[in-house]
């Protein structure tokens, strides 16, 4: 009976020897194969954002490829790592990985001892209106990220295993599902560069026939502000407006402009004073005259205005897409405007008035269209993970104005452009009508006024395919600044 206990004992022995002998292998040896019963650390290495398209179906983002080295806290990766990086580079490689995990770094090409990725980056003009750190699509496509990691197995001390280089995981990564975008590559490209003179402010491109959004600008590059969609000072733009008003209520008014109208205490004056003599409704807009639209809208009314305003978007939320509500412009109450100072403000577009570009261009497309207002669309079609297209239809239209309204008003933008102040955006080939601003902000740079500045134009004038809006922030005059953007877009639009 002694001697079975002992022969117990000693196999007892032998096998928690034989266990801690197997345990302190595991725990000082680097030399083992790698198992799946381990414990495992996962590194990402890449996550980006939902796939979007232009509408010929080429990316707009996650367009790129580049390299990534991804480095364990090894001594082999730490040799094999110094013919790639420079001193610098391996002095922050080397700090970092002294936390004990892997890290990963940009490399130029792939290479075959270090574990290299490809990895998708974006170089894109349109980063204000797709990322989700400037509020955009990205927020609203309903898509999950995109993820790209490595997972590596670590031993019970935590501590990542020699002959493991890890496992890649990709979830939807690669995938091809994503949003088309009413975007048109080459028109984006063509805004872009005639763009180059605006160092703050945004271009918007529309199908004048059906609202698509065809290209939006924003400047500067670096900005997170998705300034076509933002609400600012519009000035004399809005004129588009009070005059569609006048024509749907059958107003022919007439006055002459002395340089200045006093109404109430307040004065107001043209630009530079200018006297520009007896007018109608056309000769006013060309002059872009303040003291005639004052008086118009003191003869119109509050409620004709407002009425017609809403009528072509102003004052209603956009719903571009999914949940992505836009407040495009903001209108001033039915209280501010009992005021007569308030309500001659709004004649010429200032005071408590506030609008989007993407608002204004949609004006535009609404006089372009016949009067008929079509909600301004972003998101053509869904495409699907195999690659097929699903079009996601946008039947969302309204009649605003009589079609003998958009008529006039055309002919009367024609006018700005051959005879008035918008003459800076004429080409002898390319023929448009338009609309300059130059809209006072109530913000002031060391006692000087910062101004906003305008065009809202349709081309071609006669029958219209585009609705351009060129806005420059602390600019100088529509005329200045923005006539000659959009006339470079029009003479390469359509190449």
């Amino acid at each position: 009976m002694r001697k079975r206990i002992v022969s117990l004992c000693v196999a007892a022995s032998l096998f928690f020897v034989g266990i801690g002998g197997r345990i302190g292998y595991i725990v000082f040896s680097r030399n083992y194969n790698v198992s799946d019963s381990y414990n495992s650390y996962k590194l990402t290495v890449d996550i980006s954002e939902p796939q979007f398209y232009f509408n010929d179906g080429t990316k707009i983002n996650n367009n790129v490829t580049e390299y990534v080295a991804v480095i364990r806290p090894t001594n082999d990766d730490l040799r094999n790592i110094q013919k790639y990086y420079s001193s610098d580079e391996l002095s922050t490689i080397t700090k970092s990985l002294k936390e004990g995990y892997p890290i990963v770094r940009l490399i130029d090409k792939p290479v075959a001892d270090i574990k290299t990725l490809e990895v998708n980056k974006t170089h894109s003009t349109l980063t204000q209106l797709i990322s989700s750190q400037s509020n955009g699509l990205a927020n609203y496509a309903q898509m999950p990220k995109r993820e790209l990691s490595v997972n590596f197995h670590i031993d019970a001390m935590g501590r990542f295993l020699a002959g493991d280089r890890g496992r890649v995981s990709s979830v939807d990564y690669n995938s091809q599902e994503g949003l088309v975008l009413t975007i048109d590559s080459k028109i984006q490209n063509v805004a872009v560069q005639a763009a180059q003179s605006i160092k703050s402010g945004c271009v918007v491109v529309m199908d004048a026939k059906n609202a698509k959004i065809l290209a939006v600008v924003n400047k500067p590059d670096s900005t997170y502000v998705n300034k076509a969609f933002e609400k600012y000072a519009v000035g004399s733009v809005f004129k588009i407006a009070v005059a569609a008003a006048a024509l749907e209520n059958n107003i022919d008014f007439r006055f002459t402009c002395t340089g200045e109208t006093r109404v109430g205490d307040t004065t107001f004056s043209c630009q530079n004073n200018r006297n520009h003599g007896a007018e109608n409704l056309e000769a006013a807009l060309a002059n872009s005259c303040n003291c005639y639209f004052v008086n118009l809208a003191l003869e119109l009314g509050k409620d004709k205005i407002i009425t017609t305003a809403k009528k072509l978007g102003f004052g209603t939320a956009l719903n571009l897409y999914n949940n992505w509500n836009l407040q495009t412009s903001h209108l001033p109450s039915d209280s501010d405007l009992d005021s007569k100072g308030e309500l001659s403000l709004l004649g010429f577009g200032q005071g408590k008035l506030l609008a989007s570009p993407l608002q204004i261009c949609s004006t535009l497309c609404t006089v372009a269209n016949d009067g008929t207002y079509i909600r301004p669309s972003l998101v053509y079609a869904k495409r699907e993970r195999n690659g097929s297209i699903t079009e996601i239809k946008n039947n969302n239209s309204v009649h605003a104005v009589s079609k003998d309204t958009s008529k006039e008003l055309r002919d009367y933008l024609r006018t700005v452009v051959t005879d008035g102040t918008g003459a800076n955006a004429e080409t002898l080939r390319h023929l448009s009508s338009g609309k300059t601003a130059t809209a006072q902000t109530g913000q002031f740079i060391e006692n000087r006024e910062i101004y906003n500045t305008w065009f809202a134009g349709l081309y071609p004038y006669n029958e219209p395919k585009y609705a351009i809006v060129v806005m420059c922030e602390d600019g100088t005059s529509g005329a200045a600044d923005c006539c000659p953007v959009f006339r470079t877009i029009v003479e390469n639009i359509d190449k």
